[in-house]
């Protein structure tokens, strides 16, 4: 008779345990977000959450201090609710940097005010203000990094829109602060690149603009490549021999990375032959290393882009008249053509071309393949015979037909790679002879390594099948003002290669750094929610502001009238009646705005409020309900078997 009590007393103290249990669910939900914000579980689909390891090693050689200020105006985040949510994440993210930085990394807040000492150190440090004004007050939204030399590195806006790159650039720039020595990067080239005082050349653009970032100097491959380079550039490897090749490889062979412009026919060549008198470009290739490496690529074919062709001046019609047509082979790429989730690519909008290549991946190859810059499917393949010298672009017009499937002009090559020479070192008498000559007079003389059959670690390649993406007259327009240079960018051309060296010159840490395909990814019903009500308060707004700005020119007009010698009129008192009625009216809109602006924020704070509710509330007790429920089911079931024991 005892034992259905005590079998119900034990179900009585479940259902205590079971409430308590339920009480400290809550309280754990409640307070984990403040007092166990270090312990996170990350859900989300791309794991967006989750520092890549790339940033963890980046992190883990941190040496010496490192201070971040994160400079955030607490007026710009209340005037854009998805701005100050991205502001959260932002911060959230770099107190992770913190903590896995060992106390190497220290985070400051400040909070700039317009005219405070807060807005002098933004400013001082090289921090973008916006206006959230109409007087012209600043607001602002950057990062600004020092180290204990004193070393400063800055992210003058975090912008929203280069978020799926927000851990690469935070990465990038700790980095930078853990080594802040500039990056050495040697380049072979074949093109006049650089500045040459003997042959009067003029560096391009585009060398000069690397030069702000980077130690560059030009390779000779006399000797091996130096192994203390941060990156290769081999551009335009005409006029090669074995052994240059073999320079080239081994270098890859031992993990450096490599950035490699080839060239079915060069334009800014030809124009340089020209001039002296030469036959037309015929290309340049570096075939027995891209067959070895698995990358196809044929220099005796040009791309053709009908989607993305260049308006030319094609001659004169009968009349006299100037024929103006599409050029098929010189292309301005833009838009799907740009790679958006790759931090070479992901800002760029337009790149221009001319008569390129392409590139595939050869059947077979192990690496991993990552196109950068590609043609349109309106495209196909010319012969370069078509586009040289003399190109008649109505009729490459004519016979075009589209392949239906778009052309790579450049890509990332990531992997281990077999040495195009597998036999070792080619034999080179003439070097030979004059290393033995230099060797006697005691001159020092780089020595051979160890010739490699492939790489000893994954390496990374970029490769360009066109270089006058290089070239001046492509990508920028110079114009001489007052005596100066002004250079005037028309396309991310130069763009393009510092942040391809930025990205390659970095550690392996920052290149496999993965790129987020959105960094800000709230839930899809909330972000229309908070849409809506942008947009039923931001159209009434923006109203008001065109009826300020008017009523603003009228009063400014009414109360400053000059003659045309600087004088001042006298106002008729009903031009001073305007004035004050004007003043009221802009007082009152002033007003109206406030509350405008305020209704929105408090339509967003109250949809986060009811979604915590939710969250935090209603979910856990649903689930606390149904325990309950069965609870009573479970007990109801055993007095009713009780209950039923008794009476048998």
């Amino acid at each position: 008779m005892a034992q259905p009590k005590k079998s119900l007393d034990r179900r009585k103290l479940g259902l205590v345990g079971l409430g308590v249990a339920a009480i400290f669910f809550i309280a754990l939900h409640i307070f984990s977000t403040g007092t166990f914000r270090t312990v996170s579980v990350d859900l989300t689909e791309d794991r967006i959450f989750t520092l890549s390891e790339g940033t963890k090693e980046v992190l883990a050689n941190v040496r010496e201090p490192i201070i971040l200020r994160f400079f955030v105006s607490d007026e710009l985040m209340k005037q854009s609710p998805s701005l100050s949510d991205y502001g959260k994440s932002v911060q959230e993210l770099l107190e992770r940097y913190v903590e896995l930085s060992g106390g190497k990394i220290k985070l400051e807040i400040i909070r700039p005010e317009p005219f405070s000492p807060e807005e002098d150190r933004a400013v001082g440090f090289g921090i973008h203000g916006v206006p959230i004004t109409q007087a012209g007050n600043l607001g602002y939204f950057g990062l600004a990094g020092t180290n204990t030399t004193d070393d400063l590195d800055v992210i003058a806006f975090i912008s929203p829109q280069r978020g799926r790159f927000l851990e690469y650039d935070l990465s990038r720039l700790v980095q930078n602060l853990a080594n802040p020595k500039k990056k050495r990067v040697g380049f072979v080239s074949s093109l006049p690149v650089d500045a040459d005082p003997i042959k009067r050349y003029r560096s391009w653009q585009i060398m000069s603009q690397l030069k702000q970032f980077f130690n560059v100097e030009r390779i000779t491959l006399e000797n091996p490549v130096p192994e203390n380079l941060d990156l290769l550039l081999v551009i335009h490897p005409r006029e090669m021999d074995d052994t240059d090749r073999y320079y080239i490889d081994q270098h890859v062979m031992r993990g450096n990375n490599t950035i490699i412009f080839v060239d079915p026919y060069s334009e800014e060549a030809t124009r340089g032959n020209q001039m002296q008198r030469q036959p037309p470009d015929d290309g340049s290739d570096l075939r027995k290393l891209f067959k070895a490496w698995g990358i196809k690529y044929n220099k005796r074919k040009v791309l053709g882009d009908r989607q993305g062709a260049q308006r030319v001046s094609a001659g004169r019609n009968a009349l006299g008249q100037p024929i103006i047509t599409d050029y098929l082979a010189w292309v301005t790429l833009s838009g799907k053509q740009i790679r958006k989730n790759d931090v070479v690519t992901g800002e760029l909008e337009q790149i221009n071309i001319a008569t390129s290549g392409f590139i595939e991946k050869a059947e077979g190859a192990k690496y991993k393949m990552d196109p950068l810059l590609m043609s349109s499917s309106e495209a196909m393949s010319l012969d370069v015979k078509d586009t040289k010298t003399d190109p008649k672009p109505a009729k490459l017009l004519k016979n075009f037909k589209a392949s239906g499937k778009p052309f790579i002009v450049a890509a990332r090559f990531t992997g281990k790679f077999k040495s195009g020479f597998p036999g070792g070192r080619p034999k080179d008498k003439i070097r030979r002879e004059i290393r033995e000559a230099a060797i006697k007079k005691g001159e020092k003389v780089v020595g051979f390594q160890k010739h490699l059959k492939e790489s000893t670690k994954p390496v990374s390649l970029i490769v360009v099948a066109d270089t006058d993406i290089l070239a001046d007259r492509f990508w920028v327009r110079i114009q001489d003002i007052f005596g100066q240079r002004v250079t005037m960018p028309i396309a991310n051309n130069g763009d393009f290669l510092v942040n391809a060296v930025d990205n390659m010159a970095g550690t392996s840490s920052l290149i496999g750094l993965r790129s987020r395909g959105v960094s800000n990814r709230p839930f899809q019903k909330v972000e229309k929610i908070k849409r809506e009500a942008e947009l039923k308060y931001r159209s009434t707004e923006q109203g008001l502001l065109e009826k300020l700005k008017k009523i603003e020119t009228k009063l400014k007009d009414l109360q400053t009238k000059e003659t045309k010698e600087g004088k001042t009129f006298i106002l008729t008192s009903d031009q001073k009646e305007g004035i004050e009625k004007f003043r009221r009216e802009s007082i009152s809109i002033r007003k109206q705005l406030r509350s405008v602006q305020l209704a929105l924020r408090q339509d967003i704070d109250r949809l986060d409020a009811n979604l915590k509710v939710i969250n935090i509330g209603l979910m856990p007790t649903i689930v606390i309900l149904l325990a309950l429920c069965l609870g009573f089911y479970r007990r109801k079931n055993a007095i009713r078997q009780s209950n039923f024991s008794k009476s048998s």
